[in-house]
């Protein structure tokens, strides 16, 4: 990872550090049981969709350009890689659903606030691309903190499963980020941290709903 990329990453691996025990944990325990397993996997694939959905969405006007346009084939992609390791881990079709997924309606719900909470703080009169930028930004240093924790966890079981060539594709959407945020908006140093901090509280809700389906379950396993 370039030096233009690894600092706002340091900034969220800092302030997840007493985060990244629990998640690990857990990660571990969904790899070590097969149908919550694919419910999770399953739960990342509707993750990725969403997000593509958000980027084709964010783009009304006329200039859509290749890298948006190849973020958007890759983010779908991702959809793609999940839904198929969860499908082949259930051994049937996987349907987007409360039953087939785990706490779809919080998932949308982290979505829908990080992109309010980035939209309200720009206001209306920024350029139309910036927006769409900073929230695929923040969401990408997400995204890699913890596919980088789960990768870690896959390669110490023998799951067949790596998120290499996922996390490079990260790596690249987030530098690009950076590079045209860099272009666009001078207030970028100042921005990262405080949209990294919105961040962290939504994320932190969504994991504590991911987590409760299984506060007893995991205990007497």
């Amino acid at each position: 990872m370039s030096s233009r990329t690894a600092w706002p990453l340091c900034e969220l691996e800092a302030s997840s550090t007493n985060l990244a025990g629990a998640v690990t944990a857990r990660l571990a325990w969904w790899v070590d049981h097969p149908a919550e397993h694919a419910r999770f996997l399953n739960t990342l694939s509707l993750m990725e969709h969403i997000g593509s959905r958000k980027i084709m969405v964010s783009q009304t006007g006329t200039t859509l350009g290749r890298e948006t346009l190849k973020h958007l084939a890759e983010e779908t992609r991702h959809a793609f890689f999940f839904k198929k390791a969860a499908e082949t881990l259930a051994g049937r079709g996987l349907e987007y659903d409360e039953a087939e997924t785990i706490r779809p309606a919080s998932a949308k719900m982290y979505f829908g606030r990080l992109d309010a909470g980035i939209a309200a703080e720009l206001g209306p009169d920024t350029h139309p691309e910036v927006p769409y930028l900073y929230v695929s930004l923040i969401i990408e240093l997400r995204a890699i903190w913890t596919y980088r924790l789960y990768h870690d966890v896959l390669q110490g079981r023998p799951s067949g499963m790596s998120l290499k060539s996922v996390l490079a594709e990260e790596e690249l959407h987030l530098e690009h980020m950076l590079q045209r945020l860099g272009e666009l908006d001078p207030e970028l140093p100042a921005r990262v941290p405080l949209f990294t901090r919105l961040e962290d509280r939504l994320f932190r809700t969504l994991w504590a709903a991911l987590e409760s389906p299984y506060a007893v379950v995991s205990q007497a396993a």
